[in-house]
């Protein structure tokens, strides 16, 4: 098609009064001189007249055919199926409202977790030119050791320069250590988390700080030379009351003092889902994090690369680039062989983070998407309702000549005006609700997690995400109503008889049974789920861990990271021992290397004689005072001594791991044998306790005797009579009357409870909302279809009590047609439902995912309900006059 016949297409589609008039002006004008010529040849006018009309044939129909040349008939005919929707919406605001919230519920919630999924693992970096921004991540092959600090995707320090040094793809390499713990020292000691960054940092990024200046090469020009640092936006404000002289002066971070040199630009905190508060040279870990040197280890992954790649290349190219360089570092490690992930920057995009998002991500958005599924049921139930209504006008235009094609476009189209009404309301709502939504989940998580840097803002890809749902649920629920309502026997519809010529006849009915079904099978998954979650928190809040957290405090000391040497450590726990000791209602202080369901882990393999292969066991370093102070006692044997740390060759075993490593045998004696060859005999087997994982008595466990050499990370664990706010004082007290610099930080040992509950609580009260949604949706599916079904049988049921049916018998028989579906619904939830429980078993602490309460008790509620909604519409079926009945239709 020429340009020129496009565009006055165009012109006409806009104003189509004037080519119309023309037209007309035309073809009058051509009949006129057809006239002429034919009363010059010696007609009448009138056979003038009817000999030109003969001639040119059916003026209407050239005029239509005149129109599709010069317009574009598609898009006509779409704008007048859409104006005819909406006046049929019009005409019935009440049927319109209640789709369109019912569909705004659905898409709206839908729309809202994508754009919390969005913000956290999709969005690119909010940095300048992010899409220039790759992440780069190793994957490792082959039979090799590796030294993982964090996450085994990362690279080591000599790795990283190899990378930035050697390719020819980026414009600029950075790496970064996410997550550094840091004391700032000052009139209120403040935990931070920070990172650790190649001096290019902020260059590659091209976040040029607000005050002062960023990092410069000479700061990371040898290990340890250099202690500055720059501080976020949110730090200088909230600690330092955004002081703008705070750039030269010193700040004290793990005893260590650093310059500030530079103030972060307003809004960025970091390449991580996690905000950081400082970064500081990547050759300053050695003093950031005293007695440990990563710097040097060629074999360690603990450093994040992000490139900006430059203009014009493709990831291919980039990967082609890079493994060219990781092939040379292969060949310094035999055996191990790498592949590269190249991917773009997200803040939570490297693949460890991805392998613990993208199932829970599945989860999240399998369940919503039941949510709206049933939505999309019931209005589709609401459409066919409303289809017997509208019987006689559809079977009229097709009477006419509409073809059942046109029809079903017509149809459809109202059901898009709908959805695409009730998108657009769910979709403002969602955009609105759910920042706050995040905020307040968010600040129930523990304190590191309490301030996330997501922004969950609509993008084009949360738009698209919004229409694509909303264009599938208008299709979705109003494809096959549609089709069904298309579907007439034109004789009897013309006539009025419904009854008969009702497309929800056999076939219509099956259906609507087959979408309450449905409803019911959805909602019976989402409240099994619920269900489960809640046991497992009600679980959680009673079961027995097996040993006595009340009236014990908890501290944890980091000296490592606060300049501590190991004598300095020593000394400063022997001393903080003593006066803890010295407390008005301390009863006994211990020691331990993790404390119990602290989320403080630490485990290797181990070899066992009679075994062939090692076995992975947890382990911690306790005094010999443990067991008395958390109430775990030794079953056989004995525990540790004062000085069994002097020879570490005695272990304590739990008795589950004595019945895992010798089954029917004694454990006293037998041996194990850690990867450096050192074997350590079993002395005692303490009792089960749910010491490392809350619900899991059966870990495989091991004690070792913790001495000097493990000071410099422990936690100590004071049990006292008496109330915990005087304890707590007085240990922090002592803390400071040592190390007036020293974080504190004493808890309840029982607190600890709470980080595990907490996220099941998070995903109880999240599953239990879904639940009551879905359980008010498919309570309307099931009302909706009952009172359907009586209104459509009146004649029906005025015949039967003419006959001399009692009340009684219609209700039965209002209940047993409505309550099929329910069943067959119910049954197919609960199979779906226990096939998929097993996704929740981290959540329930022990409960089996198959939990015969709940999948009794969830059953019979959601039958109650369904009941309740069938006896509604049932009881009104009762009260139906005979003879009024009878005339009906």
């Amino acid at each position: 098609m020429s340009r020129t016949r496009q565009l006055a297409k165009l012109r006409a589609l806009f104003a189509r009064t004037k080519p119309a008039d023309d037209l007309e002006d035309e073809i009058r004008a051509h009949l006129r001189i057809e006239e002429q010529e034919n009363m010059e040849s010696g007609m009448s006018p009138d056979e003038a007249h009817y000999a030109a009309l003969r001639r040119f044939g059916n003026v209407p129909s050239a005029q239509e055919r005149s129109r599709d040349m010069w317009g574009w008939q598609s898009v006509e005919t779409l704008w007048q199926d859409v104006r005819y929707g909406l006046r049929m919406l019009a005409k019935n605001p009440g049927f319109a409202t209640i789709a369109i919230l019912t569909i705004a519920l659905g898409v709206g919630i839908n729309v809202g977790i994508f754009s919390v999924l969005n913000g956290v693992a999709l969005r690119q970096l909010p940095i300048p030119r992010a899409e220039q921004v790759v992440s780069v991540n190793q994957v490792l092959h082959g039979r090799f050791t590796r030294n993982v600090h964090g996450e085994g995707g990362l690279v080591s320090y000599p790795e990283y320069l190899e990378y930035r040094d050697q390719n020819h793809v980026f414009s600029g390499l950075i790496a970064y250590e996410p997550f550094v713990e840091a004391t700032l020292a000052g009139s209120r000691m403040e935990q931070l988390l920070g990172a650790l960054a190649s001096c290019n940092y902020f260059d590659v990024l091209r976040e040029r700080p607000a005050l002062g200046r960023g990092f410069i090469d000479s700061d990371c020009a040898a290990p340890g030379a250099n202690a500055v640092v720059v501080v976020s936006d949110d730090l200088w404000r909230q600690t330092f009351a955004g002081d703008s002289s705070l750039v030269g002066k010193t700040i004290v971070l793990n005893h260590a003092s650093y310059v500030v040199i530079g103030i972060a630009p307003p809004g960025f905190a970091g390449t991580d889902v996690v905000p950081s508060a400082f970064w500081a040279p990547i050759t300053m870990q050695p003093a950031l994090d005293p007695g440990t040197d990563r710097l040097g280890d060629e074999n360690l992954s603990w450093l994040a690369l992000l490139g900006r790649v430059q203009p014009g290349l493709s990831f291919n190219q980039v990967r082609a680039d890079l493994d060219v360089i990781a092939g040379r570092i292969d060949l310094q490690h035999p055996g191990r062989t790498t592949s590269l992930l190249i991917s773009k920057a997200t803040l939570f995009g490297r693949p460890a983070e991805r392998d613990v998002l993208v199932p829970v991500a599945s989860v999240v958005l399998a369940a919503f998407g039941l949510v709206l599924l049933i939505a999309c049921a019931n209005v589709s139930n609401l459409l066919l309702a409303r289809a017997s209504v509208r019987h006689r006008e559809i079977a009229l235009r097709m009477s006419i000549g509409a073809s059942r094609l046109r029809l079903v476009r017509q149809l459809l189209t109202e059901s898009l005006v709908l959805s695409l009404a009730g998108g657009a309301l769910g979709s403002l709502f969602a955009l609105w609700s759910f920042a706050s939504i995040l905020h307040f989940v968010t600040s129930r998580l523990p304190h590191e997690f309490s301030n996330l840097s997501v922004n969950i803002g609509p993008d084009l890809r949360v738009l698209a995400w919004a229409l694509a749902l909303t264009l599938f649920t208008g299709v979705g629920f109003g494809l096959i109503p549609a089709l069904q309502s298309s579907r007439l026997d034109l004789s009897t519809a013309l006539k009025g008889d419904a009854g008969q010529s009702d497309p929800g006849k056999k076939s219509g009915r099956l259906f609507r049974n087959a979408l309450v079904g449905a409803q019911i099978a959805m909602c019976m998954i989402l409240l099994l789920a619920a269900g489960l979650l809640l046991r497992g928190l009600y679980y959680a809040q009673m079961v027995d861990p097996g040993l006595n957290m009340k009236n014990v405090a908890a501290t944890f000391f980091n000296l490592n990271k606060q300049g501590y040497n190991q004598d300095r450590a020593a000394a400063f726990v022997l001393s903080l021992r003593q006066r803890i000791q010295s407390l008005p209602g301390v009863i006994e202080i211990a020691q331990a290397e993790c404390a119990p369901l602290s989320h403080d882990f630490s485990a290797d393999s181990f070899t066992v004689p009679g075994h062939a292969a090692k076995v992975g066991i947890e382990y911690n370093h306790v005094s010999p005072e443990y067991f008395s102070v958390v109430g775990i006692p030794i079953v056989r044997g004995r525990g540790f001594g004062p000085g069994d740390w002097r020879e570490s060759l005695g272990v304590i075993v739990t008795e589950s791991t004595a019945r895992q490593l010798w089954p029917g045998k004694d454990p006293l004696g037998k041996t194990l044998r850690d990867d450096t060859g050192r074997e350590y005999s079993v002395i005692g087997v303490a009792k089960d306790a749910q010491v490392s994982h809350l619900g899991d008595i059966h870990t495989t466990y091991l004690y070792f005797p913790a001495g000097p050499q493990d000071d410099h990370r422990t936690y100590v664990l004071v049990r006292f009579a008496g109330d915990f706010t005087p304890t707590a004082k007085g240990i922090r007290e002592a803390v400071q009357s040592l190390d007036a610099e020293m974080p504190v930080d004493v808890t309840k040992l029982e607190d600890y409870l709470e980080v595990w509950r907490t996220p099941s609580r998070i995903a109880s009260a999240l599953s239990g909302a879904l639940g009551g949604l879905a359980l008010l949706l498919a309570s309307i599916g099931v009302y909706g279809m009952a009172s359907y079904s009586v209104s459509r049988r009146a004649h029906e049921i005025g015949i039967r009590m003419a006959l001399g049916a009692h009340a009684s018998d219609v209700v039965k028989l209002v209940l047993w047609q409505a309550m099929g579906p329910v069943l067959m619904g119910g049954l197919f939830g609960v199979a779906c439902g226990a096939a998929v429980s097993f996704v929740l078993s981290t959540m329930l602490f022990g409960l089996s995912a198959h939990d015969p309460i709940v999948f009794v008790f969830v059953p019979i509620f959601l039958a109650s309900v369904a009941l309740v909604a069938s006896y509604i519409p049932a009881r009104k079926a009762m009260r139906v006059d005979p003879m009024v009945a009878i005339r009906y239709e």
